[in-house]
């Protein structure tokens, strides 16, 4: 009764906004049936911004590539012509979850157009059935018995036939409605998109877009999940240990997330704090101590702060959440995080839970949070009773992914610009498909004033401590994934000198920096410690190291190896340059160069800068190994000095301090070309 009186209400809403009065048989314009499909469904509204030029610019729903960017394409107006229309927010969701098309321009809606009888069944059906599957929806209605047959015409419909026809279908349906983010990493207020034209972002404007829907379906049946990475990452973050994500994703009201591999940037107590004070699940079945390394007293390997699984239950459906970690997040965290920890095989535990959760849990409905990067596919494909996975780690957005027997991959997107909702359908009592929509989260959508001030009294105590001016820079020295993770850049120039810098009293004659640690620009002007931070963002402790010619070789070989994917292991030098040939058959490293002018002798041994990460083995460099007794130990190279708890950021805060003024600036050579791309 609830959601037909819901119906009701929109439909009389909707016919006092669209032009021309109702009257007795009038016909069902294509607006009206966006209204009613978007109601029926529960659909979120969607808030497109107006961008100027933009105007004819067909929208594009998402990206594929990792570490894309949301552009000004992603966040427009996908119907043009409705742009003066109130109920755009629904004709947009409408679109955009696929139950009505564009004209074939892909630019037009065509809202006062009218509807056959069958077009508007089949809009229902790709509801009930899944728009994006494959497969024929009205056969599949008709299995079901969803529509008489007198009303499948290709007549048009009137407003009152298609209104009997919403309530038929609204009388046996129910709605389980999952709302879904993931790597987030820290991302908790509005940035700047990467072309300038608006703002995304806040973690408050979630909270707006699932209020809406719990007021139409009740808390009970909306779910909140999130596919891991959520805790660091940006100086809010970093600077308060993670406490405002936690903060922020209790008060959004969260049911679960998954451990990601960047769930380990800081140390393992400080993520077992985390879990203590949140009041959603931290899950991943695979985590666990090394044995010999749990604390006194533990009853299992298994730490008891996290799960592995959950379950809930909303229309009818009993619903089974478990989370999977990477088993190689070691990799690409400080080898001291994880020193007491290790994974068991991602694969095979995730089958052993799914298995739980089937036969001894009878779940209805089987969702993973699967923070497995590249292997989030094949473990759907690998378990054929997992529904929906919430896909972590890739970084993508846009579209679901199908595999399988229809099994849905999700993509959330990154860095809290994007949720997701997918709506279960249950008609009369059965599970028939789902709904999928994902909505940027610009400056459309009004932040939720309580949860804005709880990511904002965060902000405040952070931006007192930042503000403190350390430096000066002449230039202003741009960042972006390519420049620090593809080629030679001007900020890993001085990140890298910088470091240097910090141990010439040591004889250092090298330093290597992985592109992956950097991840802000530096503008001219006065340079903050915030500054500072959100270039050098981890807590990479500082390592000179004595090493061979051959060992320094290898570790480029190492960097180059992934080229040009972005890759976070390529390596930016001081103290050297170096060159490579670049083939799709493999990158071969040709010449290293010392900064005297002389080559690299394979044979010679030299005191080289690196950092914790790549002194534990992080991102395959094995040849730098000292510090993590779990994988082999390097042989050719000799610890001299390793600076513990004094970060990166702070040797670069020191050379600033040391070597600039107001009056003398840092001047930063933008010319100089330290990695040389044979093509």
């Amino acid at each position: 009764m609830k959601k037909f009186l819901a119906l009701l209400v929109s439909l009389m809403l909707m016919l006092s906004l669209v032009p021309g009065a109702f009257a007795e048989g009038e016909a069902l314009t294509r607006a009206q049936a966006a209204v009613l499909l978007d109601d029926l469904f529960a659909l979120a509204d969607m808030h497109p911004l107006n961008i100027p030029e933009y105007e004819t610019t067909p929208r594009n729903l998402g990206y594929t590539a990792s570490n894309g960017a949301i552009l000004s394409e992603n966040v427009i107006a996908a119907a043009k012509d409705c742009v003066s229309y109130e109920t755009q927010p629904q004709i947009e969701a409408v679109i955009n979850a696929g139950l009505m098309d564009l004209d074939s321009d892909n630019l037009s809606f065509r809202p006062s157009k009218t509807v056959t009888a069958n077009e508007f069944a089949l809009a229902i059906a790709k509801g009930l059935f899944g728009a994006n599957l494959d497969v024929d929806h009205m056969a599949l209605a008709a299995e079901a018995n969803v529509f008489a047959a007198e009303q499948l015409t290709d007549d048009v419909i009137t407003v009152e036939a298609a209104q009997a026809m919403v309530n038929a279908v609204a009388e046996k349906l129910q709605i389980v409605a999952i709302f879904a983010t993931s790597d987030i990493h820290g991302n908790y207020i509005p940035y700047t998109s990467a072309d300038g034209n608006f703002q995304i972002g806040s973690v408050a404007r979630v909270q707006t877009i699932m209020n809406e829907v719990r007021a139409e379906l009740g808390e009970e049946n909306v779910l909140y999940v999130d596919g891991g990475d959520s805790p660091y990452n940006t100086t809010l973050a970093n600077i308060t240990l993670g406490d405002v994500s936690v903060a922020a994703l209790n008060a959004l009201g969260l049911d679960a997330t998954v451990l990601g591999n960047h769930d380990f940037d800081y140390s393992f107590e400080n993520l077992l704090r985390l879990a203590e004070s949140a009041d959603y699940a931290m899950l991943s079945a695979t985590t666990k101590y090394q044995d010999g390394h749990q604390p006194e007293g533990a009853a299992s390997l298994y730490p008891e702060q996290f799960g592995d699984y959950i379950i809930r239950e909303a229309a009818g459906l009993k619903i089974g959440i478990f989370g999977t970690t990477d088993d190689e997040s070691a990799l690409t965290t400080l080898y001291t995080n994880t020193a007491d920890i290790t994974w068991d095989d991602d694969l095979v535990k995730s089958g052993e839970v799914v298995a739980t959760l089937r036969d001894t849990e009878k779940c209805d409905l089987i969702i993973v949070l699967s923070h497995l990067h590249s292997k989030n596919g094949p473990l759907l494909l690998q378990e054929k009773d997992i529904d929906i996975s919430i896909g972590g780690g890739n970084d993508i957005a846009g579209r679901p992914t199908i595999l399988g027997d229809n099994q849905y991959l999700v993509n959330p997107g990154k860095h809290g610009e994007a949720v997701t909702q997918i709506n279960v359908n249950v008609y009369n009592g059965e599970t028939t498909g789902y709904i999928y929509n994902q909505l940027f989260l610009t400056e459309a959508y009004e932040e939720d004033a309580a949860v804005k001030a709880i990511v904002d009294g965060y902000n405040a105590q952070v931006d007192a401590a930042l503000e403190k001016t350390i430096g000066y820079l002449a230039v202003e020295l741009p960042w972006s994934t390519e420049l620090v993770r593809c080629q030679n850049s001007p900020i890993a120039n001085l990140a890298a000198d910088a470091l240097l810098d910090f141990f010439k009293a040591d004889g250092a004659q090298i330093c290597l920096v992985n592109g992956g640690g950097m991840r802000a620009k530096l503008d001219a002007g006065e340079v903050s410690i915030r500054e500072v931070t959100s270039v050098l963002p981890f807590d990479n402790n500082m390592m000179l190291v004595e090493a061979s010619g051959q060992a320094i070789w290898a570790a480029l070989e190492n960097g180059i190896s992934s080229w040009p994917t972005g890759a976070g292991k390529f390596l930016q030098p001081s103290g050297l340059s170096y060159s490579f040939k670049a083939s799709e058959n493999g990158n071969t490293l040709t010449s290293v160069t010392l900064a005297d002018g002389t080559a690299l002798d394979l044979n010679a041994r030299y005191k080289v800068v690196i950092n914790s990460f790549l002194a534990g083995g992080g991102d395959g460099y094995s040849m730098f190994n000292l510090l993590d007794t779990t994988k082999e130990i390097a042989t050719d190279v000799t610890q001299l000095v390793y600076v513990n708890k004094t970060y990166m950021r702070d040797a670069l805060q020191k050379y600033f301090e040391a070597n600039t003024s107001a009056e003398n600036p840092l001047v930063v050579d933008l010319t100089e070309n330290r990695i040389i791309i044979e093509q």
